[in-house]
């Protein structure tokens, strides 16, 4: 059950941009202020930023990401799964493995077997959302319904081998 919650988030995650990774990456330490450095008569909403901006920020990042590697532990028993997310074009797609290459060229194979959970996302547009015509954003497909050159967003375990997951195809 633990491993289908980190892959359903991982794969929110991935949905709205790419992994937590690219984050992790890209953040610089931060130091709080001690005490003694602030002063008692001090407007503190001039010094402090709204947690608003800060939570923007960091989903843009996620949102810019393009691969990522995590790893989850297993409260209950320990275990670690190490976690991958490419978000690319389909360079090559069989019954069961997909190939994906992310924008700064970096090239990922996934094995697909019957767990791998295949959809496929329309992408609203403006004009639909107005109409009220909006199409379904995610409905259930097949490895076959995903094509060399479709963009790609894919979620998957392992280290030497990875496994797919979910393979989301970004329909335009």
């Amino acid at each position: 059950m633990w491993k289908r919650i980190a892959v359903i988030g991982a794969t929110a995650a991935i949905i709205g941009g790419a992994g937590t990774a690219a984050y992790a990456a890209s953040t610089t330490a931060t130091t709080t202020p001690s005490p003694s450095a602030t002063s008692a008569t001090s407007d503190s909403s001039a010094t402090v930023s709204k947690p608003e901006a800060g939570q923007r920020a960091r989903a843009d990042r996620i949102r810019r990401a393009v691969h990522a590697t995590w790893v989850t532990q297993n409260k209950k028993t320990g275990t670690f799964t190490t976690h991958d997310a490419i978000r690319g074009r389909v360079i090559a797609v069989s019954p069961t493995s997909i190939k994906v290459r992310a924008a700064d060229s970096t090239t990922e194979t996934y094995l697909v077997n019957s767990g791998t959970k295949v959809f496929t996302r329309v992408l609203r547009t403006q004009a639909s959302k107005t109409a009220g015509t909006a199409p379904p954003t995610r409905t259930a497909a097949s490895i076959a319904d995903v094509k060399a050159g479709d963009s790609v967003l894919v979620g998957g375990t392992g280290t030497a081998a990875l496994t797919a997951v979910r393979v989301v195809d970004l329909k335009r």
